[in-house]
């Protein structure tokens, strides 16, 4: 994209931010078929962030004052080889839905960084996906549940090497 162009558009989007900006937006779930019906790359936005919130609460609980050392161990659960790790793993319990949201998102089109593969960019991505989905729709305890095991998962393969 243009420098031009990502200027314009991001004109654009404070003008809509400023008219949002007076109604409410209290957090409210969503019907699953809304959720579906929408843009799997910004379910993965979504699910980024829930998750990289739940690590840095697990990752704090354990008292280190070192930034340095939080942020280090933070990156490696949140890394696009590890979540893509995760997926692979928790495929197998996704739910139908679940599933549809991760098959579209791996699909996407997105760019692809060089710090990792294609298919670890878009697996993590898919992750992501899920767990945005999950939290759009109010469905916390099955967010929780996977946040938890991909967490687990994701523990013991820094420990292992």
């Amino acid at each position: 994209m243009k420098f031009k162009q990502f200027q314009f558009l991001k004109q654009e989007a404070i003008k809509k931010l400023i008219l949002l900006d007076t109604e409410d937006h209290s957090f409210v779930s969503k019907p699953a078929s809304e959720v579906l019906a929408s843009d799997a790359v910004m379910l993965a936005y979504i699910g980024d962030a829930v998750y990289s919130m739940y690590i840095r609460q697990r990752v704090v609980e354990m008292s280190i004052s070192k930034v340095q050392v939080l942020h280090t161990l933070v990156t490696e659960f949140i890394c696009a080889k590890s979540q893509s790790k995760v997926l692979e793993q928790l495929e197998s319990i996704l739910t139908e839905d679940e599933h549809t949201i991760a098959r579209r998102a791996r699909n996407s089109n997105v760019n692809v960084p060089k710090s990792s593969s294609v298919r670890e960019y878009r697996n993590s991505t898919a992750f992501e996906a899920v767990l945005g989905f999950l939290y759009e729709t109010g469905q916390q305890d099955r967010l929780n549940e996977l946040m938890k095991e991909a967490y687990s998962i994701t523990l013991r393969g820094l420990s292992h090497g």
